[in-house]
């Protein structure tokens, strides 16, 4: 029994101490990404917070007795849970998405969306030029997609270079009219803006639906990011592929009266993506871990069935990538037929 005691108490101190920091770190950062004023002000707040709970640090390691200590015997961790109160309160209740900022060209317009019946109307939709990372030629068009020809449907994977369990993912669509287009759920930033992991969490971008052509979206990561592209064929009916479209749509034409805040864990690119097809039922899908790592999402997604193929998941790895051809294609007009006109070749190969 007294092992077992003495297992509970060291158990009991680690979360308190393991939740002490979470919440002293998770408040140092808030008000340093988001506070008010220089990041000389907001960085010497977030100094003062991490002060308080090290000084503190000692006193909610056994949190269940802390009602029965003295005021003296807690004031600091007092102090420290009124300032981690009071920096939620403003983050949570004072930080808000301003749309009244200058955008990064490539996402300085959000789509315009109209939807009548079968008849998606979009307008801004994405199609630059792109020649390097600096060099490109922006573009804009609007198209009108009619759900009825909707045929295709493609998980679009892209791992960022040397963190592979890391990607953005995002989907494509194409009609039998001929018409194709990514939809990309992207974190909306300032001009000159890098994207960055860990502000990223704290209230630093904004989401966005890039609705865009496939020689743009695409191309984009491939050829002028060289970044690996996994260009997966979806196994879906026609009926749920227009489920599919019609709701990330109509998900865009919310952010357009509603913005909202990206953000890397909760509110990304593959929780958006799961957000539409929770909301449709079908498969089971995770909630876990595998939510976080992106760039593992594919095999998940093999293993659920939803890729539209009858390789094994190594084969269809190597059949659906498709960086290593773009390097050496054009990013024209007809990027999107023979992209696909491609992964069919591989996988053929792939097979024999």
């Amino acid at each position: 029994m007294a092992f077992v005691r003495k297992t509970f108490a060291w158990c009991g101190r680690f979360a308190c101490g393991f939740g002490w920091w979470f919440l002293g770190i998770w408040s140092a950062l808030a008000i340093y990404f988001t506070g008010p004023g220089s990041k000389w002000f907001t960085g010497a707040l977030a100094a003062a917070v991490v002060a308080l709970f090290w000084f503190a640090r000692r006193e909610p390691l056994r949190l269940w007795q802390w009602f029965r200590k003295s005021w003296p015997e807690k004031r600091l961790t007092s102090a420290a849970l009124v300032a981690a109160a009071a920096i939620a309160i403003y983050y949570f209740g004072f930080v808000t998405p301003d749309t009244n900022v200058e955008w990064s060209p490539e996402q300085a317009r959000h789509p315009i969306v109209e939807i009548d019946g079968d008849k998606i109307h979009v307008q801004n939709v994405r199609n630059f030029t792109w020649r390097s990372r600096t060099d490109f030629t922006p573009g804009f068009y609007d198209r009108t997609y009619d759900l009825s020809k909707l045929n295709s449907m493609y998980y679009v994977v892209a791992p960022m270079p040397g963190l592979d369990a890391v990607a953005h993912v995002f989907v494509c669509f194409g009609f039998s009219d001929g018409q194709t287009v990514a939809v990309s759920v992207e974190g909306r930033r300032r001009l000159g803006q890098p994207y960055q992991l860990i502000p990223s969490m704290f209230r630093q971008l904004q989401l966005m639906y890039v609705v865009g052509d496939e020689r743009d979206v695409v191309g984009l990561r491939g050829k002028i990011w060289k970044t690996p592209v996994f260009f997966y064929p979806a196994r879906a009916t026609p009926e749920r592929m227009q489920a599919i479209f019609k709701s990330m749509m109509e998900g865009a034409h919310q952010l357009e009266e509603k913005p909202e805040f990206y953000n890397l864990i909760w509110n990304n690119c593959m929780t958006r993506i799961l957000m539409h097809l929770r909301r449709l039922g079908g498969h089971s899908l995770p909630h876990d871990l595998q939510v976080l790592l992106t760039g593992l999402s594919d095999r998940t997604a093999f293993n659920l069935g939803y890729i539209d193929t009858d390789l094994t998941f190594e084969q269809a790895r190597r059949a659906f990538r498709v960086d290593p051809w773009m390097e050496t294609t054009p990013l024209d007009e007809t990027f999107g037929e023979r992209l696909r006109e491609t992964i069919r070749r591989q996988e053929a190969e792939e097979r024999k």
